[in-house]
Formats: C-alpha cells, sequence, structure tokens
C-alpha cells in the first residue's frame, strides 16, 4: 500500500498520527494474475431493455492496452483527442452540435497495470439511437481510413499542452500525480517528456495509431434503451444483435 498526503501540513505531524501502521503484519496473499479475455472475432451489438427509457446508453470499444507515460497509451491518447478526446472532437461535433442527439459524446483509451478499454460513449434520444450509432461507427471508421489533419493536430498539441499547465494545481491533483508517480515508478519529469513527444509527433504518427488501434470490426456494443422502439432499428444496422437482461445474461 501507499499513502500520499497533500495539506497545509507537515510530514513529522502525520508520520505522529500514523504510527500504528507500523504494528500491522504481514498477511499471505496471492496477486490475482491477468485475465483471460475471448478475441473479439467481429463486432457484435448487446442489447438491453429498459422499458420506456427516455434516452439510450451507448458503449462501443474494446480491450485495448496498458497504460504507459511514453509509449504506445500515450501516443493513443493524443490520436484519439481529436476523434473523441474534447469537446471539439468529431464525434462530438457530429453527436452534439450538428445533430442534437446528446449533451455529449466522447472516446478515449483507460488503461491501468493491465489491458484498459477504449470506450466510445454517449447518452442519445431514444429515437435516435440507431442513428447515434451510424454516426458513431462512420466517424470512427473515418477517422482510421482518412487520417487527421494538420489543423486537427496543431489543435491537439495547444490545447492538451496548456491543459496540462493546470493539472497539478489543487492539493487532490498533486496527490493524484504523487500517487501516480509511485504506482508507475515514473520519474518526477516524465510529464516535460510527454511535452516532447507530443510536440514530434506527425499527421503520419497519428494516422498510423489510428490505424492500430481502432479496430472497428471487432468492437463490443452495449446499447441499453427502450426495446419496444429500439431493437428492429439496431439490427436492421446488420450486425449480429444479442439481447441480455440486467444482469448480463442472454434473452431467449
Amino acid at each position: 500500500a501507499k499513502l500520499v498526503i497533500v495539506g497545509a501540513v507537515k510530514q513529522p505531524e502525520i508520520l505522529g498520527k500514523i504510527g500504528f501502521l507500523k504494528a500491522w503484519a504481514d498477511q499471505p496473499y496471492e496477486e490475482m494474475g491477468a485475465i483471460s479475455f475471448p478475441e473479439v472475432s467481429a463486432t457484435k451489438i448487446y442489447f438491453v431493455n429498459k422499458d420506456k427509457a427516455p434516452q439510450s446508453e451507448i458503449r462501443i470499444g474494446y480491450l485495448a492496452m496498458p497504460f504507459d507515460a511514453d509509449g504506445e497509451y500515450f501516443r493513443s491518447n493524443v490520436m484519439n483527442y481529436a476523434l473523441g478526446g474534447n469537446f471539439n472532437s468529431r464525434i462530438n461535433l457530429t453527436l452534439r452540435e450538428k445533430k442534437g442527439y446528446t449533451y455529449g459524446a466522447r472516446a478515449g483509451f483507460n488503461g491501468t497495470k493491465i489491458k484498459g478499454p477504449f470506450t466510445a460513449s454517449a447518452g442519445v434520444k431514444a429515437e435516435k439511437t440507431d442513428s447515434s450509432l451510424m454516426d458513431f461507427f462512420s466517424e470512427i471508421k473515418n477517422f482510421r481510413e482518412a487520417g487527421t489533419t494538420e489543423a486537427e493536430l496543431a489543435f491537439t498539441k495547444s490545447s492538451l499542452g496548456q491543459r496540462d499547465a493546470l493539472k497539478y494545481e489543487t492539493p487532490f491533483q498533486k496527490a493524484s500525480f504523487l500517487q501516480r508517480l509511485l504506482e508507475y515508478n515514473l520519474e518526477r519529469d516524465y510529464t516535460a517528456k510527454q511535452v516532447k513527444l507530443l510536440n514530434a509527433l506527425t499527421v503520419n504518427d497519428i494516422n498510423g495509431l489510428a490505424k492500430r488501434h481502432l479496430p472497428l470490426e471487432k468492437m463490443i456494443v452495449v446499447v441499453v434503451g427502450d426495446k419496444a422502439t429500439n431493437f428492429d432499428k439496431v439490427k436492421a444496422l446488420g450486425y449480429e444483435v444479442i439481447e441480455l437482461d440486467a444482469d448480463g445474461v442472454p434473452v431467449k
């Protein structure tokens, strides 16, 4: 266990209050190994009924990669910024600003020491469930196949650079930063290295990452919404659709 404290306190004051931790005795335990997941051979849609729901919740994704501070994971989140990582992303501009289907749509990678998911998500108007799915698929596909633009990459670099300057101001932010250093054994200047990596990325780099890490044909889609008005329309999209109950058990 690791304890991180940030606040208007001195180290001796805190150490005097947590001395009891030294009396804790080691207990035998086994670390949980990596969980194996079945390979996804083709994109499937899992539908969970919520009677008369005025909105549908959509999740699209796959099991991607573990966290790293300066490798493929870091670069992939930079790649995703223009696709679904900020308010001006393609996904949000299409589903929210152009179509008015949702208050917000987003996408991103979320790894830890073990593989984490890439997830695109939104809560959308019930009557626009199938249309929203089509727009999600279209934006992901277009980004992977046609790539980003110089303007999008310039905005990404500027926006991420300015955002990071404000990420470590509050006690909570400082504690989270220190916890990350300890959890992943990172160097204290790793954020400065990230800035250099960010500024060195090219459009070709971003496009290569998109082709490698946006496997739209092998993703899992979950839709929670009103079956009576949406199930048949979702099924008409041409994917295999499996209905689940609220506990995740297939409905026969």
